[in-house]
């Protein structure tokens, strides 16, 4: 829901560009921070915001190309699609790069080299576009500011004052020798504070943190946290200084991947948000990812079909079975969460997996303890007593409970760490499966104690 005072400026948008009063909106549009404003045109109608838009890219492109850059993913994408154009390349000539990438990259082969036509003199955003999707390359900027080390303090300052407000200049001066390889780095404090006729090269690092152009944005993401930069530069194979990646596109990185953990968690897409208004293409996204789940409770059935037909107490006891398999499915996917995020950020070390495996244990243990007695009681009340005697039942699904959970525990802590293994990321491989996998595993668990318990004091 809108504020008030985005919802104002919506309000008035819309009265101004349907009365045209392009005066009156003119001068609102100068007012207002493009974040704002940006949040303004979504709260509207479709129709309105590509009439706001328009005007916007025909009086003030600076104004609709900041604007843009603010827009949510969504709208940004259907007015990519949607926009003419000679008008789209209009405000992408004043993007940076990274914003330019960003939103033409997933437009459709021949939409995209027209519009890079249009736009002329794009060697290097044809080149970012080359770079795989998720790498340093193809999110950094080329708008940045790099000077020779042979300059001095003085020389430094001046092209300083020089500098065009579109380049990335952020509170690093990143150096470079004769052929453009990144030699060093320097702050602007240290420039200020440093004698006009000192080299560049004297008062520089010399070893300054950079990522290749082919490194992952995790990656990017995690060195920029490490180390707390404002900005990281990029640098190609033979250490030519290419881009640099901002702490803003970091936040944006650290969002989306996190997003995108979220959605493949829980056996979704972030196409899907894309995709919001086509319930077919949901359908398609969703279903590969829930079909394991739903084979598995075809497992399930037969194996209760078999019990069913060789345990002649089995309407007693299946009484308590979701119950159980409830509770330990949900500890499973707790285990598996809090790993899986572990890994993401390469909290955990190898050398240590086997105390985080007994911490598990005692954890899950402690739980099974809890939620056993529970179970015992519970079931002890709600039994009226037959065939099998009060004691064993309930003392059956409470301690299924309490191997059920301790296992389980055990179970979704061991999965992210045996996919990472494998080379796959425990995020997309292990949630969808949990749940199912712990369904199985609580149904012969709890069966097989219920059987003992029926042999040995029944």
């Amino acid at each position: 829901m809108a504020s008030p005072k985005i919802a104002f400026i919506a309000e008035s948008m819309k009265k101004f560009i349907r009365r045209r009063a392009f005066g009156n909106l003119a001068n609102l549009l100068a007012k207002v921070h493009p974040s704002e404003l940006a949040d303004a045109i979504e709260a509207l109608k479709s129709i309105d915001q590509g009439a706001i838009l328009d005007f916007l890219i025909g009086k003030h492109k600076e104004i609709a190309a900041d604007t843009f850059v603010e827009l949510d993913e969504r709208v940004q994408h259907r007015f990519a699609e949607e926009l003419e154009p000679e008008k789209l390349a209009s405000i992408l000539r004043l993007m940076n790069s990274d914003d330019a990438v960003a939103t033409i990259e997933d437009l459709p082969e021949e939409r995209k080299s027209a519009i890079l036509n249009l736009m002329q003199d794009t060697p290097q955003l044809e080149e970012q576009l080359l770079y795989a999707d998720d790498t340093a390359g193809r999110i950094m900027t080329t708008d940045y500011f790099s000077l020779p080390d042979s300059m001095t303090v003085k020389e430094a300052i001046e092209q300083l004052q020089k500098l065009e407000e579109k380049a990335e200049m952020v509170f690093y001066l990143y150096l470079v020798d004769e052929e453009n390889r990144l030699s060093g780095v320097l702050s602007l404090r240290q420039l200020l504070i440093s004698t006009p006729g000192t080299y560049l090269k004297d008062i520089m690092n010399n070893r300054p943190i950079s990522i290749n152009v082919d490194t992952d944005q995790e990656e990017v993401a995690s060195l920029v946290s490490q180390y707390d930069l404002l900005a990281i530069p990029v640098v190609d194979h033979d250490r030519v200084l290419v881009g640099i990646i901002t702490v803003d596109d970091v936040i944006d990185i650290i969002r989306e991947e996190a997003e995108e953990d979220f959605y493949r968690m829980v056996g979704s897409s972030e196409e899907e948000i894309l995709h919001r208004g086509n319930p077919w293409k949901v359908v398609r996204i969703r279903i590969p990812w829930l079909l394991p789940a739903f084979l598995s409770t075809f497992v399930v059935a037969s194996m209760l079909d078999y019990i069913k037909a060789s345990f002649i107490y089995f309407a007693m006891f299946v009484v308590f079975m979701p119950m159980i398999n409830a509770t330990a499915g949900n500890i499973g996917v707790q285990s598996t969460a809090i790993m899986a995020r572990e890994l993401a950020f390469d909290r955990i070390q190898e050398n240590k997996w086997t105390s985080l495996l007994w911490n598990q244990l005692r954890i899950g243990f402690i739980i099974g303890v809890v939620f056993g007695i529970i179970a015992f009681a519970f079931s002890y009340v709600l039994y009226p007593g037959g065939e099998v005697p009060k004691l064993v039942l309930a003392g059956s699904v409470g301690f299924a409970m309490l191997v059920a959970v301790s296992i389980s525990s055990v179970y979704g802590t061991l999965l992210p760490l045996f996919v990472k293994r494998l080379g796959f990321d425990p995020a997309v491989s292990t949630t969808p499966f949990v749940s199912s996998s712990n369904d199985i595993m609580g149904l012969i668990i709890y069966f097989s104690v219920a059987l003992a318990g029926i042999h040995f004091f029944g």
